[in-house]
């Protein structure tokens, strides 16, 4: 098997000197060669990626600039073979990049072969076949943890036909490699993967991950913070002070996980704060956080239990979602939504779609409270009222909202008559609900009406299903999907332009609801429709409602 067959596709985010080791490790315990490896390298304000291209310059290296178009461009590029890599992976063991391929080849059933599992990786599947150094199974029938889950990021070898087919059939827009492995989740993938088996070296896995920071604000994910590795500390660590990862005593260590903590981030010269002793002693100190918080843990306990039993419910007045849209076709008034990221913004925090802004936060506050005649003020149901049945997932989330509850207690009006927040995403709320009803009625809001829709440019282009169909006619403006409130002025000015017979839609995040209230201010009727579109878009679909399927929707666009 030519070495020119086989290419490695890397994705790395402000993370020069993990990069570095799975780039050196790479080289240590493989056939790779540099010339064969890509790496998507995505900007991060204030660190440095000078000295790791210089170490390593044969790489083609790839600044991001639009994470999907990218992607496709280096898998095009790429020879029959693709591993991907991502630069908190380290190498441990040899393996051979061109015997994976062979396997790949003479055997069609087997989709990847990856680098990181085999026998001390447990349980693994007792019904594996062996043929010779190789392990295989049915990843379809699989149990196991990781065995189970035949598309990953870290380092499994596919082949470039089935990976350039998954990337291509995929409706939603790839905006980074947590997108990217949500391609296939556990409800599409036995429809998806038509190649049942993946294959293994028998006896150990070749790769750990170390999970000591995280760059994706994509989906959570577990991370190690039992010392300084956050990525500013790492960069100076790498750049000011010539560190890099022992490859050597972390081969050494035993592991029986894919996923390794701290222990195992260990830096070739000595530094406080990274031996075993000391991050073992910080873990022991995590504990009695843990036990200074038992307070904090049985108000919340309780408060969940509060919640269950509808005692919250006397606190606020709160339409349910079907009184809501039965208030909503009989008005011509306008609506605004407040709910879980602007209850964030309003507690000082950032959320994906917009940093944290003051006066924004000020904003949204005065919106919470506001009362006037043509106006209606939505925040969520579920919040307060636990009567409908909830997603499973939905239902977790119900439970752990409880200083966002809080909030709305203190700070919302007991006098105001508020409509539900959460109608614009009913199929992603509820589990059991008259989803058919409820979008026949939200039809009946843009029946023959003159719409003009402010949103992110390219957002709604990917819906197959269009609500909005059933206008008489419908126009766009378009502003930044991300952080839009930073052109609030220019957003403003340039919806002043629509004619006031038009009624004014906007789905642009937590800018929509400043948005929404001026225009109603200026004698405009304006809809914050939220996710109101792409909710029926979803719906018409049948997608199914996993955890990681929510989250990727509440995601902005």
């Amino acid at each position: 098997m030519e070495k020119n067959r086989i290419s490695v596709i890397v994705f790395s985010k402000g993370r020069p000197m993990q990069l570095h080791a799975y780039l050196e490790s790479l080289l240590r315990f493989s056939d790779a060669a540099l010339e064969d490896v890509t790496i998507l390298c995505c900007e991060t304000e204030g660190i440095r990626y000078d000295k790791v291209m210089a170490c390593f310059p044969q790489a083609v290296w790839k600044k991001e600039e639009h994470f999907e178009s990218d992607l496709k461009d280096a898998v095009a590029a790429a020879g029959d073979y693709i591993m991907f890599g991502c630069d908190d992976v380290v190498f441990t063991h040899t393996f051979s990049l061109c015997e994976g391929a062979a396997y790949l080849c003479s055997h069609d059933n087997v989709f990847g072969f990856s680098m990181r599992l085999g026998h001390n990786i447990t349980p693994y599947p007792s019904n594996a076949v062996y043929d010779g150094p190789v392990m295989e199974w049915n990843w379809e029938t699989a149990s196991e943890q990781h065995y189970d889950y035949p598309w990953e990021l870290d380092c499994t070898l596919y082949r470039k036909e089935d990976v350039a087919r998954l990337i291509d059939e995929e409706e939603k827009v790839i905006k980074n490699p947590n997108y990217l492995e949500a391609v296939i989740n556990a409800d599409n993938k036995s429809k998806k993967l038509p190649r049942k088996h993946l294959a293994s070296y028998k006896e150990r896995g070749c790769a750990v991950v170390i999970t000591v920071n995280r760059v994706q604000d994509s989906y959570p994910n577990g991370f190690d913070d039992s010392m300084m590795t956050d990525i500013y500390s790492l960069d100076k660590l790498y750049n000011d002070e010539g560190n890099t990862l022992d490859l050597d005593r972390i081969a050494e260590q035993e592991n029986h996980a894919v996923h390794v903590g701290a222990e195992y981030f260990l830096l070739r010269k000595a530094r406080k704060g990274y031996s075993t002793k000391l991050v073992w002693k910080k873990k022991a100190k995590a504990v009695g956080k843990s036990i200074y918080k038992f307070p904090v843990k049985c108000y919340h306990y309780v408060e969940r239990r509060l919640y269950r039993r509808g005692v919250f419910e006397r606190k606020l007045s709160i339409l349910n979602t079907k009184k809501t849209l039965r208030l909503l076709l009989g008005t011509d008034k306008s609506f605004v939504r407040l709910g879980e990221s602007e209850i964030q913004l309003m507690q000082g925090k950032t959320v994906p779609s917009q940093h944290f802004d003051p006066k924004l936060a000020r904003r949204l506050r005065k919106i919470l409270r506001e009362e006037s005649d043509n106006l209606l003020v939505g925040i969520p149901y579920y919040y307060v009222y636990p009567r409908e049945k909830l997603t499973p997932y939905m239902e977790i989330r119900s439970l752990s909202i409880a200083d966002q509850r809080r909030f709305l207690f203190r700070h919302s009006r007991k006098d105001i008559q508020y409509i539900d927040a959460g109608f614009t995403q009913a199929y992603h709320l509820y589990g059991n609900y008259d989803f058919d009803k409820h979008f026949k009625m939200a039809a009946k809001l843009f029946a023959d009406k003159d719409v003009t829709v402010i949103c992110g440019e390219g957002t709604l282009d990917r819906f197959g299903y269009r609500l909005l169909d059933r206008c008489r006619s419908v126009e766009y403006q378009y502003a930044p999907a991300v952080d839009a409130y930073a052109s609030y002025p220019y957003i403003l000015r340039k919806a002043m332009r629509i004619d006031k017979s038009r009624i004014v839609c906007v789905a642009l995040g937590p800018t929509a609801k400043p948005l929404v209230y001026d225009l109603h201010r200026k004698g405009y009727q304006a809809w914050d429709i939220g996710h109101l579109l792409k909710d029926y878009d979803t719906y018409r679909k049948q997608k199914p409602r996993t955890e990681a399927e929510i989250i990727q929707f509440y995601m902005p666009d």
